[in-house]
Order: C-alpha cells, then structure tokens, then sequence
C-alpha cells in the first residue's frame, strides 16, 4: 500500500538503526574489553603508597635530616587537613566534586566550548576523582583510549571510596611546586608550619598553585600567588564555603612566607652513618621512600661541642684533620661524632670508617689481659730496650725517645709514662693471641694478627675512633660490652617501630680487671703523659702516638661518657713533627681537644652516679699527699727547658719525676 517514498524512507531509517545498533555494540565492547583490563580500585592503607619523605631526627627532637627520592612528601590523615583547604581546592578545582560520580559532564561541556572559541586548550574537564585516578593509576599520555579508561576508573573509584577518602587522597598526592607533594611538604615549604595549621588565605593561596605550580608559586612571583589566592576566595564565597567578611579579611591578608626550607647541616658525616647502616637494613626504596621517622642517639649540644673542641685548637686546612666519637658507655649510644673538618668537600667518615695504628693507645688491651693472668699493678719489669726472636726475625724494641735506657719499673709506672719495653715483655709473658681475644671481646671488630707488636699498636689495618671509644667504655662500664648504636628506633610514618637495633650486652673482662685497668688509667691522666687531659672530675684514658708522630690519640671517659680523639692526615702517613711548633703526641692536640669536649660536655649534663668511677686523692691536696712539683715538656715528657713550646704542670711521686732535661728544642 504505500509509495516508493515511504519505502524509501523506511530503508533509510532502518539502515540508520541498523547503524546505530552496530556504533553502540561496538562502543560498548570497547567499553567492556577496556573495562577488563582496569585494576580493582581501592583508596586505602594496602592500595595507597607513593613515595613519602623519611625525617631524621636527634634525641632531642631536631631536625638532622630529611631524605626523599625525586617526590618530598608526607601523608597526612584527612582529619589533619582544615576545612579551609579542603573547600578551597574543592571550589577552584572541582565545584561539584560532592555530587558528580567522578565525571563531571557540565564541566566537560564548558571546557569544551571554551577551548573551541579560543582555538586552544584554555580549561581542563577533570574532576578531583579523575585526577586522583591519572595519579595513582595511569601513565597521564593524552590519548583517547586514556581518557576513556581514565573516565571508567573515576567511576569505579566513586563506587569503593567516598569522598573524603578521594580528597584525603588527592592532597597528599598533587604537586604544588618547589618539590612538595601533598599538602603537609607544601604547607612546610612555604608557611614553615603542618598543614593542620593553615589559616584561610594561607589555603587558598596553596589551592590556587595547583593549576601552574610554577606560575603561582609565591616563592616565583608573590603577584600572581597573590592575584591567584583572591580568585579561589572569591570562587569560595560564590559557592558558600566562607561568608564576604572572611572574603574580605583574607584578601587584606599579608602573605608571610618561611624562609627557604634548608635543613641545617648537623652532624653530616653522623648523619651519612645511620644512613648507610638503613640502607643495609632496610634498603634504599623504603630509606628514600617509605616516610621514615628515624630516631636517633645523637645529642645536638655535644655535637655543636665536638665540632668546636675539634677544631678549636687545629682550624686551618693545612692542619692535620681531628676525628671524635662520644659514647654513652651505659648502653653504647653515640652521642656525638666528628668525622672530618669539611663533609661536603670529603665524604668519607674517619670517626667510624678510618682505621688508623693506635701507638700505645692499644696498650690498655695488654693491661687488662695481663691483670685477668693475674699480673698485678706493682708487678717489675726491666724497662732497658728490648730484642726477642719471633717468627718473621727479630723485634727490637725501644722507648719514646729512648728516655729510659736501664732499671726496672712497676707495671704501674709504666702504664703511667707508656714505656714499650715493659709492655713489650708483658705481651710475650701473656701472649699476643690472649690479647687478641681481649681487644675483639671489648668491642675491636676489625681483624686483629697474633703478633707481638700490637703491644704498642703495630696493626696490619689499624682501628677506627669509634671502635676505641667502645672497647675503652667497656673498661669504663665495669666489664661490659655494649654494641655502639646511633639509632634508637624506627618507625613508619603512623608510628609503628619497623625496625630497632638490637641492644646487645656481653661480659667481655671481669669487673675486678675493669676497676684495677680504670684506676691505672685514671693515673695516666693524674701522673701520666696524659695530664693535658685532667678534668675536674674524676677521668681515665691513655695517650697514643705512633712512629714518626704521623698518628695521635687520647681515649678516656669520665661521668658516663667515653671518648676518642684521633689526630692526623688520612691522605697519607704523614709525620706531624712541626704543626703550630710542635710535634704531635697524643698527650698535646688529642687529649686538649678531649679535655676541652669532655668539660663542656660534661658541664651541660647532668652526670649519674652510678656511671662515675670512685674519686681518688681527695684526702689531701698534692702538696700534703708528698708529690713534688715539676713542670714536664708534652713533647718528651721530660723536665723542660725554657725552649720548650708546650709545657705542663704537673704533681708527681718523688720516684716518677724526670731526672732527665728535655733537649730536644
């Protein structure tokens, strides 16, 4: 019945449906084939993981450090976030973020529209949701097969997570320039404060960088920062978020930004050592990016102390270099450490990876493994120079500066005056492998050769400060080694202890050896060549220096720390004959700059009385106790002479004065 035109037309429409149907069902298995290959969504603790800041903090609370990879960030819970930020990125970034499913349509339109009649890309269509899912769920290509999935996953997301979980999640991923991710690093680079902190203006100028973190960074141009800020408050007050009053105060609102963002270089090469100790542990991706809170032993008024005493006496860079380590030898925790006069000019740590000979300040180890055989304090030894045959020749043996040639002297007196013929005997009379045993139980770690002239510090590698400083605290701890530690604990970035150095404590020497060990070296700072070294408390340690003067230690403790100084030049085996007139021995530059760190530190804290070893010579002054007083020159340890450079006073028993004149100035 009807005409060819209707039949026509009829075609015509069919073919269109026909079309139609086949431009749906292709769209929608594109759809469904994209829709297989999206990852199950989730914004929580398991899913949510970018790079986050770890900080290193002091025992105190400061600051040392801050490390990151490519990302400074730190995640903060959506409760940590005011109000006002949260409403200030919602009105200029996404206005109907609250009731779009994750795409936004009228925004799409709008962009759409205003890029066409400016011929150029002028506005963006994404919502918070989408861009939450191009930050944490794709590679940002513009492509269309992007766009498409990126609009799949925003909806997907809308349906698992709600909307605080979305906003949380995008301010603690989006970049707002100067290196910040997130809102906490960028409320700390520009405002110095957390981002529970921020006042009005202060969020909507951070909301406002989103856009073009460096066209609106106030750092870069506070003008347009400034012009930027007004234009999210009046977009703020357009939507209801804060009254025209608020508007108005927060225009007016000076713009206080923090200082650049340097993080004080304290205690570098410290710093560097717990570093490298995580690093091990844990591995760089978690050090760098798992947003550790790292605690640490150090204590930043006996650094600021070492790093002064170090370089007090020794300043210039033609001066030999000054490493220290500090220890609470109660439960070996580094206090302080120097590893070096200039880190960023050289890197490498002398505190704890120089290893250097000891000279005599090993001798403490053949002491105590001599007083654990039973050998006493008064015990005589010939103190003429000394040859004995060993397995590679002969080993001679000669005094510090040939000052005693014949006579014999107590174990006692030549701890005292550090005389190597007597200890080189004493080390073949207890033998080198029992004095081996004792230095590796005190705390020496590296490796040790059984050979006679470890007596006087002869190592094939030499040790580092801080292993001196641990063996001595075990004297110092009444027998008890305690593994060094500059890390307290670690944690995540909600608290949770991840990893915390296990606190070992070992009986290494008895505690009756301990005591008669410290008492004799408290005599070598009252009587002994390390009288530069007396403090005003009760102290014990012993001087090192090694041949040629190319090496120069003190290591002591007093009230709960222990101690040492190295003094030398780690660019090679240099003798130290004439630095600021005077040739270097342990009882010259080592044990002043010890005084000097150990007084200061000391005064600044309170000691305990249970560390302290019991005081000596309190019954009377020198004078009364029948000590005669001589005046000695710290180079020879002689009687000085008015040529002497440096000279020290001293109160000596009548049978340990000199009877000898320096002559060697």
């Amino acid at each position: 019945m009807g005409s060819p035109r209707l039949a026509r037309t009829l075609r015509v429409t069919a073919g269109l449906l026909a079309g139609l149907v086949v431009v749906f069902l292709s769209l929608g298995g594109y759809l469904y084939q994209l829709s297989t290959t999206l990852p199950d969504l989730r914004v929580d603790a398991n899913a949510f993981k970018p790079p986050q800041t770890s900080v290193v903090y002091a025992a105190d609370g400061t600051v040392l450090a801050e490390w990151h990879g490519e990302q400074d960030r730190t995640i903060v819970a959506f409760d940590e976030i005011p109000k006002t930020m949260r409403d200030a990125v919602v009105a200029i970034e996404d206005q109907r973020f609250y009731t779009h499913t994750g795409v936004d349509s009228q925004a799409i339109i709008r962009a759409l529209k205003v890029n066409a009649e400016s011929g150029a890309y002028r506005q963006g269509g994404s919502t918070i949701t989408q861009q939450v899912v191009k930050l944490l769920f794709t590679e940002g290509e513009r492509t269309l097969s992007r766009k498409v999935r990126e609009a799949l996953m925003a909806y997907q997301l809308e349906t698992k997570a709600d909307k605080g979980q979305l906003l949380e999640t995008y301010l603690n991923l989006v970049y707002f320039g100067q290196g910040s991710y997130g809102v906490e690093s960028a409320s700390q680079r520009y405002f110095g404060k957390p981002a529970s902190a921020l006042t009005l203006p202060e969020s909507a100028m951070l909301a406002g960088i989103i856009k073009s973190p460096t066209r609106y960074s106030p750092t870069q141009d506070i003008e347009a920062a400034t012009q930027r800020r007004n234009v999210v408050l009046s977009k703020m007050y357009e939507l209801g978020y804060i009254s025209g009053a608020e508007k108005h105060d927060a225009e007016v609102a000076d713009v206080v930004l923090a200082p650049p963002a340097e993080i004080p270089e304290i205690a570098p090469y410290f710093v560097e050592y717990v570093k490298q100790g995580l690093l091990d542990e844990l591995g760089s991706e978690l050090v760098f990016q798992g947003g550790l809170r790292v605690y640490t032993t150090l204590e930043p008024s006996m650094q600021k102390s070492a790093e002064e005493s170090a370089h007090k006496f020794l300043p210039t860079k033609s001066d030999p270099e000054v490493s220290l380590v500090c220890l609470d030898f109660a439960n070996g925790d580094i206090l302080a450490m120097v590893g070096g006069r200039d880190f960023k000019a050289d890197q490498f740590n002398l505190a704890a990876q120089g290893r250097r000979q000891p000279g005599s300040a090993f001798k403490p180890f053949v002491l105590v493994t001599a007083l654990d055989q039973g050998i006493r304090p008064n015990a005589v030894f010939s103190a003429a120079p000394y040859s004995v045959e060993v397995t590679d020749g002969v080993w001679s043996v000669q005094n510090y500066e040939n000052e005693v040639t014949s006579g014999s002297m107590t174990l006692s007196a030549a701890t005292n005056w550090s005389v190597n013929a007597v200890y080189a005997r004493l080390i073949m009379k207890v033998k080198p492998e029992n004095v081996v045993k004792t230095a590796v139980a005190m705390g020496i770690t590296t490796p040790l050769e059984p050979n006679p002239a470890i007596a006087l510090g002869g190592l094939k590698y030499g040790v580092s400060p801080l292993e001196m400083a641990s063996a001595y605290g075990t004297i110092a701890s009444g027998g008890l080694h305690r593994t060094p530690r500059g890390i307290a604990s670690v944690t995540d970035g909600a608290g949770k202890v991840i990893y915390e150095p296990e606190s070992t404590e070992l009986r290494a020497i008895d505690a009756g050896t301990a005591k008669t060990a410290g008492l004799m070296l408290h005599d070598v700072i009252e009587q002994g060549t390390g009288q530069a070294a007396r403090i005003d408390t009760w102290a014990a340690g012993k001087t090192g220096t090694t041949q040629a003067y190319r090496d120069a230690w003190f290591v002591g403790y007093s009230s709960g720390l222990c101690t040492a100084v190295w003094v030398g030049h780690p660019e090679g085996q240099i003798s130290m004959t004439n630095v600021h007139g005077i040739r270097v021995t342990g009882g010259s530059f080592p044990a002043r700059i010890w005084q000097r760190f150990m007084l200061n530190s000391l005064r600044s804290r309170e000691a305990t009385a249970s560390h302290e070893a019991p005081r000596l010579g309190d019954e009377g002054s020198p004078a009364e106790a029948g000590q005669e007083k001589v005046i000695i020159c710290t180079d020879t340890m002689l009687l000085a002479n008015p040529r002497c450079p440096s000279t020290v006073e001293m109160y000596l028993d009548p049978p340990l004065v000199p009877r000898t004149r320096c002559k060697a100035h």
